[in-house]
């Protein structure tokens, strides 16, 4: 088994498409209601909320990305932070070692999806 991807609701899969982009994501297709980015082999589908009564039910229960965060391994996680600063992303966590043995920061994306670029701490 392989986890190869993740799915978003979000408010806006043209504005998400972007955001993810600008993080170093490559766009795989674009519609005018679903977006794929891809790093490497993993990809996360950017969907469109819809208020179809079954998509409404998942779509809008709560908050989205509540307790789940998407890791990004990078080579130098100052280095990373300095260029998302840079893109004007908002940080809602700056870099910090970790006990367990992670050097990390988190951004949010633009319908509150979290995601921590990491690197082992030495």
């Amino acid at each position: 088994m392989k986890v190869t991807n993740l799915l978003f609701w979000v408010v806006d899969n043209k504005l998400s498409e972007r955001f993810y982009k600008k993080l170093g994501f490559t766009l795989v297709r674009s519609d005018d209601s679903y977006s794929e980015v891809s790093l490497h082999d993993f990809r996360i589908g950017l969907v469109t909320v819809r208020d179809e009564a079954e998509f409404a039910t998942d779509a809008f229960a709560g908050e989205r990305g509540k307790g789940m965060y998407v890791y990004v391994k990078v080579e130098n996680v100052d280095r990373k932070y300095a260029e998302v600063r840079e893109l004007n992303i908002k940080v809602v966590a700056g870099p910090r070692t970790w006990s367990w043995g992670n050097r990390e920061f988190v951004v949010k994306d633009p319908d509150g999806y979290k995601l921590c670029f990491w690197q082992p701490s030495e």
